[in-house]
């Protein structure tokens, strides 16, 4: 079957799926997105990543073209379309459409909205395995807590640890700590069992798996601290791992040459992880 999108008002089948060349989207990344996965009907956090997508848009000026209600509707029959059970569903907002100029100032732009799935393997829920990660130093722009298109940075590093063989590129501030992963938030685990992730202080994302894992933590009397960690308390942690939507809890046993609790998934991470698929089934 033909994949098919929901483009500015259409659903069109992949093939058909075009933007205007002068979308500012396209031009400069002017846009936001989210990433929402789904299962059998169920969605992971939705209300939250709509909430984060919102705020997004506002702190860049950019109107949703559509309703939330609207939105959820499409989204739903998107899915349907496609005949998919398990997934991820895909959703950007562009400025919009004008003659290129960086400056956006008296230019009246109708926001366009796409939303697209992808369709996961059957095994994707159980594939619970360490990963490696190499470390670099952080070179995105200084507002990461915006979710925009403009990942260069992010890509970058992305290659840079696939090409060494890493799952994931863990950036590191000037100060020497640990901001997050290029597509997820990171978590230790020090040898008092006090799990640690770095506070929402501008420098990371607010990762709305992070808050679901947080809150499975607290629910749970798992002592948790927010607050920034160095390169060697991540190299020396008892366990290591990392957060994000499609990723979900994802163990770290290796990273640039230090091995991680001897290269074994930690007891922390495992229960975290099952902790957060049992809260998601309940999710909407």
């Amino acid at each position: 079957m033909a994949k098919i999108s929901y483009v500015d008002g259409f659903y069109l089948h992949h093939k058909d799926s075009k933007i205007h060349i002068d979308d500012r989207g396209y031009h400069f990344g002017d846009a936001v997105y989210e990433v929402i996965i789904f299962n059998e009907g169920i969605f992971f956090d939705y209300n939250e990543h709509i909430k984060r997508l919102l705020r997004s848009l506002k702190n860049l000026n950019i109107t949703l073209p559509i309703s939330c209600k609207s939105m959820k509707i499409i989204i739903k029959n998107v899915i349907k379309k496609n005949k998919v059970v398990f997934g991820s569903v895909y959703i950007q907002v562009s400025r919009g459409v004008a003659q290129r100029n960086h400056s956006y100032k008296n230019l009246i732009l109708k926001p366009i909205i796409i939303i697209s799935v992808t369709e996961k393997n059957n095994n994707y829920l159980n594939n619970f395995i360490g990963v490696s990660a190499i470390t670099l130093n952080d070179n995105r722009w200084a507002r990461p807590d915006i979710k925009t298109t403009q990942l260069l940075p992010n890509i970058l590093a992305k290659t840079i640890a696939d090409e060494k063989g890493a799952y994931e590129a863990i950036f590191i501030d000037q100060d020497n700590y640990i901001t997050e992963g290029s597509s997820s938030n990171i978590w230790i685990v020090n040898y008092d069992n006090e799990l640690i992730t770095r506070n929402l202080d501008g420098q990371i994302l607010s990762g709305i798996t992070r808050n679901s894992v947080k809150n499975c933590a607290l629910q749970n009397n798992i002592k948790l601290l927010e607050r920034k960690f160095s390169k060697d308390e991540l190299l020396t942690a008892k366990e290591v791992f990392l957060t994000s939507a499609t990723s979900f809890v994802t163990p770290i046993v290796k990273i640039d040459n230090s091995s991680i609790n001897n290269g074994l998934i930690g007891e922390l991470s495992c229960s975290l992880r099952e902790l957060y698929l049992k809260a998601m089934k309940t999710s909407n």
